[in-house]
């Protein structure tokens, strides 16, 4: 599972097996940095006469398959140790410096965390130095400060404050996505109920720890936002059944594309032309395309898509962003998106193609296009793509003898398309 925003991990205790000394007047502090299926973590504030060190990483959530590799090459760091269970994971790695010193300067690059599951970041860490005899040194645990790294080497925006968890409470008929898990005061936060078919929000709170109501915003495709307070919050939803209707006068029930369209709707993953209108029959372009599965992912957090003609404040920009940086979409050669082009029957098939192959889904499946009249149209990049999707149901022939490639999708198939893809295939 690539959802990484789940899989922020953070050290709860690290043992030194050197008596370096903290750099003077700071506290240590670990930043973290998703990267790919892994969160790299790095060290910093130590002097830098370290040459050996065990961390022990205690992550909220069970993930029997984490796996850990170190920065550098020139350190020996056997397997590491992973005990999973009761709710926690608990990973405890080693990294011996092959000459003087593990350190450049007062920061160490420990390496790349792979969860392998579902996990969170704790919010508190803790430091415990011991002396080459393994002993705890007097006074020497130590908090350690979590941050998140940008990139740019100086961090994210909240420093050094602490970061302070987000949990959902066990709901039925419906899930939650929240974004981030963790964050610090003042920053802020997205839910994203998920009701399951045949179910509507009926309601929604956020409860700080000392139980006081936090104020809820609503926010588009029917996400509600939050300012985090300086606190843990859990948050809980309610889900009821829905009277099975539509809000849309174009679509009326019974039509071929009516529950489809009813459970994206439900989802918040498409939404109509207008309070009233769902303008089935109206093509989708890339963009809108984009911006259904990045809902679908639950809207992880991207940055920007680099393409000249993605706009950053546009609806789907963060969604091109995502879904460049993990192979689901390509730009052109003029370093464009075209994300208001309508979208090929042939692209669409590559968009969900690469987005199962994504989720580590199996795209093994190929049908048989050779009866289709005009499968020689196909292009080369969409022939696996078409082939998978024709065999999974999702990109069926417009007729008994053609397939139609270069052809358009309006919304109602799109709607079509996406719940087979959720039912059949995720």
């Amino acid at each position: 599972m690539r959802n990484i925003h789940r899989f922020l991990a953070g050290l709860l205790a690290l043992c030194l097996l050197w008596t370096p000394a903290l750099a003077a007047g700071q506290d240590p502090v670990l930043t973290w940095r998703q990267e790919g299926d892994g969160i790299v973590l790095t060290l910093k504030g130590l002097e830098d006469k370290l040459s050996a060190l065990q961390a022990e990483l205690t992550l909220e959530g069970e993930c029997p398959d984490a796996s850990f590799t170190p920065a550098s090459r020139d350190v020996y760091s056997p397997d590491c140790l992973v005990n999973a269970g009761q709710g926690q994971t608990s990973v405890t790695i080693c990294l011996t410096a092959e000459g003087d010193s593990l350190m450049e300067g007062r920061s160490l690059s420990l390496g790349t965390l792979y969860p392998g599951g579902s996990c969170t970041l704790p919010a508190r860490a803790s430091l415990v130095l011991l002396d080459r005899s393994l002993r705890p040194l007097e006074g020497g645990s130590i908090r350690v400060q979590l941050r998140e790294d940008s990139g740019s080497g100086g961090g994210s925006s909240s420093g050094s404050r602490p970061l302070w968890r987000v949990r959902t409470a066990e709901t039925e008929h419906g899930s939650l996505s929240v974004r981030p898990s963790s964050a610090a005061e003042g920053a802020t936060v997205t839910i994203t109920p998920v009701p399951d078919s045949g179910y509507v929000l009926d309601s929604l709170t956020v409860t700080d720890s000392q139980g006081r109501s936090i104020r809820t915003v609503s926010a588009a495709a029917r996400s509600y936002t939050f300012t985090m307070p300086g606190r843990d919050v859990e948050v809980k939803a309610v889900f009821a059944p829905g009277d099975g209707s539509l809000p849309f006068l174009d679509i009326e029930p019974g039509a071929w594309c009516y529950d489809a369209v009813r459970r994206v709707y439900e989802m918040g993953l498409m939404n109509g032309t207008s309070a009233t209108a769902f303008t089935p029959n109206a093509a989708t372009n890339r963009g809108m395309i984009v911006a259904i599965l990045y809902r679908l992912e639950g809207s992880p957090a991207a940055g920007s898509s680099g393409f000249s003609d993605v706009a950053p404040g546009a609806y789907y920009a963060s969604a091109v962003a995502w879904a460049v940086q993990n192979g689901i979409v390509n730009g052109y050669d003029d370093n464009t998106f075209r994300p208001g082009n309508r979208i090929t029957r042939e692209q669409l098939a590559a968009f969900l193609f690469r987005y199962v192959r994504y989720k580590g889904g199996d795209v093994s499946d190929r049908a048989d296009l050779s009866a289709f009249t005009d499968a020689g149209q196909i292009a080369s990049y969409a022939v696996e793509p078409l082939q998978w999707a024709n065999a999974q149901g999702l990109v069926n022939g417009t007729s008994a003898a053609t397939l139609s490639p270069g052809g358009s999708a309006t919304r109602a198939q799109a709607a079509v398309i996406l719940t087979r893809l959720m039912e059949n295939v995720l």
